[in-house]
């Protein structure tokens, strides 16, 4: 079926309002549900923090203690995917006696005062075990099928950064379920004097109303646009017929044209010379303008972002260079030292398994005098690659002309002393290779020693580095069966 210009202009329109219509739908219901939900959020956050201020600490930490003996004790544990089975029922039947000690009721009034007080629909503390990944109750103050003490959730994934770092709470996240309908849940850490973790306060507030009232509103916001839609197009039908066939036919063209790749010119609009006098002709001029500062627009994006991609190049190129030893290819004394404040940083905040080591190459003053300083060059490449391949899950980094370090953390720290035989093995291969198939600055002699963060040792970083490096040079007096001054 054939259509007049004039029909396909008005279908057009009428689809472009339908397009515009739909994306001020979803736009408006998006504007409207992500307030109410940061809304929500806010006040999930608030309140899980005022609970976690005002909840009895001693009562909290009393409580999980006792929890935590009995969960740690059990086999068999039986998670909240199991509720209401016999093997629930008697998985929680063995901390009932719990939900009668001072320190329970004394939490559960608390809890249910606050959550009257501030109109939410649960409120209730939980620890979490990170050995099991589980979240573990204490005290649930719903009026409604309240979860038993030592009932076992799950960890949801936007919430795993708490397995390794407590402080970091549970940041409100909004579920919805068939079992709980739209919830948005916030928890914040509960300290004690020591400024140690106990438990979770944490907040539920329902969000169903909310939801129902944003359905009620998409619903009515889509009626006045259908009817702002018909009215469009009986003014369409009209307005097409008799003003803007023909210019918006010239337009559709020389848009047509200007969009396509294969045109060589792209400045056709002005070429059009459409005087019609009323909003048509504004309209053409506009785009005639649009036309000029879109091409103008493009060609500035163009040149700025090949600008940008330059200069980020050339900051990373630079920034790598600048922590980057010139002669091992390794890290220099420059990323040693901001790994360091990464340590200390680490260090404050209670994560304190690590470790440093310090390598030593000997002799290599000797060696540069005897065979020149490009041997000894090539010595302290030997001992680089030695120390990356035995030490090759830790950064190693040379801080010295003839001094490498290493940070141990994870596999290396728990497996130090063997690495220190392994690379004290691989430095006698070299010393007893035969001097046919190595130089004899080839065969390095290099002296070790090592560090593993001890509170009682250890007031900050530097200390660990001190202590390694004391214990290197002990190896070195060892080594050289010389026991003089360093």
């Amino acid at each position: 079926m054939r259509l007049s210009l004039g029909k396909k202009i008005t279908l057009l329109l009428v689809v472009f309002a339908l397009v515009l219509s739909g994306v001020a739908l979803a736009i408006g219901y998006k504007v409207v549900d992500n307030m109410n939900n940061r809304h929500f959020m806010q006040k999930a956050d608030d309140t899980s923090a005022t609970v976690a201020r005002v909840v009895d600490v001693q009562s909290a930490a009393t409580l999980r203690q006792s929890v935590e003996k009995i969960y740690k004790s059990m086999e068999k544990k039986v998670g909240s995917e199991e509720w209401g089975s016999p093997e629930f029922e008697a998985y929680v039947s063995q901390y009932a006696e719990l939900a009668q000690t001072p320190e329970y009721q004394k939490l559960l009034g608390e809890l249910r005062n606050l959550q009257e007080y501030n109109n939410v629909s649960c409120l209730y503390l939980a620890y979490v075990d990170p050995a099991d990944e589980a979240f573990i109750y204490l005290v649930d103050a719903a009026e409604d099928e309240p979860c038993p003490i030592g009932t076992i959730d799950p960890i949801f994934e936007v919430n795993r950064p708490v397995l390794v770092d407590p402080t970091v709470g549970f940041p409100a996240y909004i579920t919805n379920t068939s079992e709980y309908g739209w919830l948005v849940t916030s928890g914040t850490p509960v300290y004690d004097s020591n400024g140690s973790v106990v438990c979770f306060a944490l907040a539920d507030i329902s969000m169903d109303s909310i939801k129902q009232e944003e359905q009620h509103y998409l619903t009515l916001l889509t009626l006045y646009l259908l009817g702002l839609i018909v009215l469009l197009i009986v003014v369409t039908v009209l307005f097409v017929r008799h003003f803007i066939t023909q210019p918006i036919n010239k337009l559709s063209e020389a848009a047509t044209r200007y969009c396509d790749p294969k045109e060589e010119q792209r400045s056709t609009f002005e070429d059009l010379n459409i005087k019609t006098g009323d909003e048509i002709e504004s309209l053409y001029h506009s785009m005639v303008q649009m036309e000029h500062d879109v091409d103008t627009y493009i060609n500035n994006l163009v040149e700025t972002r090949e600008k940008l991609d330059y200069t980020r190049m050339e900051a990373d190129y630079m920034s790598d260079l600048a922590r980057t030893d010139a002669l091992t290819g390794i890290r220099n004394k420059l990323a040693y030292d901001q790994e360091a404040t990464i340590l200390q940083r680490e260090l404050d905040e209670g994560k304190t398994e690590f470790g440093i080591a310090i390598v030593d190459l000997n002799d290599l003053k000797k060696t540069n005098d005897l065979y020149g300083h490009d041997c000894g060059d090539v010595s302290l490449k030997q001992l680089s690659l030695v120390t990356c391949t035995t030490f090759e899950h830790s950064p190693v980094f040379r801080i010295g002309g003839d001094e490498f370090a290493i940070v141990l953390r994870n596999e290396d720290y728990q497996h130090i002393e063997e690495l220190v035989d392994t690379f004290e093995s691989k430095i006698r291969v070299l010393q007893n290779t035969d001097p046919s198939e190595l130089k004899p600055w080839e065969r390095i002699s290099a002296a070790i020693g090592y560090a593993l963060y001890d509170a009682e040792l250890d007031a900050n970083v530097s200390a660990v580095f001190r202590r390694a490096d004391e214990q290197m040079y002990e190896n070195k007096k060892q080594m050289k069966g010389d026991s003089a001054p360093r």
